[in-house]
């Protein structure tokens, strides 16, 4: 085993304690995803920075990429921490790649290993992102009328 990877130790989890699309996950419940997400992958778990409440804030996100030389990768919550701007995100793909780590998400159950994978993550961001701007806000809506809402329960139905 070379030197440098013997010196790169665990998934550092990342937690929040904001709102992951709207809702609020307590700690615990974000641990216990990060730590089922790691050892259904056998991944060596290293305890939870745990980003701070303030909106726009990626302190201890910053802080554990500068960990990365003595990590194997990051372990995030959700994709949906990640800061909603395209540019940012693209860096931290970038400083991620560039130290020869991986990011997860448990969440989501996605893996960032190449180059390639960014568009993945990335098609997950746009999408969630998008649709709050859709007609119906991304989500349904039951309609006054009961044969619209049995539409579909109809339309599947076999006679």
């Amino acid at each position: 085993m070379s030197e440098e990877l013997s010196q790169k130790l665990g998934y550092r989890g990342y937690i929040t304690s904001r709102p992951v699309r709207g809702i609020s996950y307590p700690h615990r419940v974000q641990n216990l995803v990060v730590r089922d997400y790691a050892t259904r992958h056998n991944l060596d778990y290293k305890l939870s920075a745990t980003e701070y409440a303030m909106p726009g804030c990626y302190m201890m996100l910053y802080d554990v990429l500068t960990e990365l030389p003595q990590l194997e990768g990051i372990i995030l919550f959700s994709l949906f921490m990640l800061p909603q701007k395209t540019k940012p995100r693209l860096e931290i793909y970038d400083r991620i790649l560039g130290a020869g780590c991986e990011l997860h998400a448990g969440l989501e159950e996605m893996v960032l290993q190449e180059r390639s994978d960014i568009d993945d993550f990335e098609t997950m961001m746009q999408v969630v992102l998008t649709l709050p701007n859709t007609p119906m806000g991304g989500y349904y809506q039951k309609s006054e009328d009961p044969k619209l809402n049995n539409f579909f329960q109809e339309a599947m139905s076999v006679e």
